[in-house]
């Protein structure tokens, strides 16, 4: 009888251990959706302390990105974490947290970002998103742009061929050197 007791409970503890795994797994998918966490965003992969190295064969342009840490997503997307990128052609980008979308070559900066060009020219803004398939960005909140020929500042900005061309709108305000326009 005692034997029979035993396996009894026994059974009893496999299938309310089993139900309780179960069950925890479902409440954690559920807490993960309700933060808006599908499953193909839950990360796949993280690492800290990231260097990446990129190389277009067609150009021989290169772009090196640290970040203090990455974490990359099933369905492709890397979010970066104090983050800088350094392409070849001197143009720098420094900034807080960034989610790049591997599949269509869009980089979506979150808060503050600097832009820093090869001719001495800086950008403040908050908030950038740069299309790297068009080579274009653009950002639909104030911006500042300091170099050693004066100071812009506006509401908006978009930025082409890789910042090597902008477009400022919306109240715009220039303090400028006077020979820098009559080229």
């Amino acid at each position: 009888m005692w034997v029979k007791l035993i396996s009894a409970l026994i059974l009893l503890s496999l299938v309310l251990g089993i139900g309780f795994f179960a069950g925890n797994d479902d409440r954690e998918q559920a807490g993960m959706a309700g933060q808006g966490i599908d499953a193909a965003q839950q990360p796949s992969r993280a690492a800290g302390g990231v260097v990446m190295y990129e190389k277009k064969p067609d150009s021989g342009a290169s772009l090196v990105i640290h970040a203090s840490s990455a974490t990359e997503s099933k369905d492709n997307v890397v979010v970066l974490e104090e983050f800088r990128l350094e392409q070849s052609n001197g143009l720098k980008l420094t900034g807080d947290r960034a989610r790049y979308d591997a599949d269509r070559s869009l980089l979506d900066i979150i808060g503050p970002v600097r832009v820093n060009t090869a001719d001495g020219w800086q950008a403040d803004l908050d908030g950038l998103t740069w299309d790297r398939t068009t080579k274009k960005a653009s950002t639909d909140r104030p911006l500042v742009v300091k170099g050693a020929q004066g100071t812009i500042t506006a509401d908006r900005g978009e930025f082409f061929d890789d910042f090597n061309h902008i477009l400022l709108a919306g109240d715009v305000h220039a303090n400028l050197s006077p020979g820098l326009l009559h080229r």
